[in-house]
């Protein structure tokens, strides 16, 4: 618990001490050629693997990327997806090894630590997916906000979406 890790524009950084310290660490997370651009360290998201506290994922506006070491060290995975610019990411809690990720080109899903992807847009409008949470109760249940096209929902991990209601206000209520 007293390990900590951080995305931010300059990379990673992680705290062994409950943010006491904070030391950079990315060693690998992207090529010398990419460090001159301005996107290059840009970390969207990062999550801790809840089956392997040594696992970390980053996913960056250059790709994703994958540590088994504690984040001393990063190799790059997803090199498959048309798409680098990963906006969100998330590990299932409760499959070991699936990952989602979304970005431009909707929602994909890898069940195998990253390895291999499966695309999920069956029901978006849009596929410019901005942000994935999965519900703390079902974990089949999962919402996608997407840049335009409102919020959408999954109750079978992904693989068909629907559109959540939208909100209305009655007034004077």
């Amino acid at each position: 618990p007293a390990v900590l890790y951080a995305g931010t524009s300059g990379g990673v950084y992680k705290s062994v001490n409950e943010g006491g310290h904070w030391e950079k660490v990315n060693n690998g997370l992207v090529p010398p050629e990419m460090i001159k651009s301005s996107r290059a360290l840009n970390v969207t998201s990062i999550h801790v693997d809840p089956f392997e506290p040594d696992t970390v994922y980053a996913a960056t506006l250059s790709g994703l990327f994958k540590s088994t070491d504690g984040a001393a060290s990063w190799d790059r995975i997803g090199q498959s997806l048309q798409d680098q610019m990963i906006i969100a990411m998330i590990p299932d809690r409760s499959k070991k090894g699936v990952i989602y990720i979304t970005g431009r080109d909707g929602v994909h899903r890898s069940g195998d630590g990253g390895a291999n992807w499966k695309t999920l847009n069956k029901g978006f409008a849009s596929t410019n997916i901005r942000s994935i949470a999965q519900s703390a109760t079902d974990p089949d249940l999962f919402y996608a906000g997407t840049n335009g096209s409102g919020l959408y929902r999954t109750r079978d991990a992904g693989e068909t979406w629907e559109p959540m209601p939208a909100v209305t206000h009655n007034a004077g209520v």
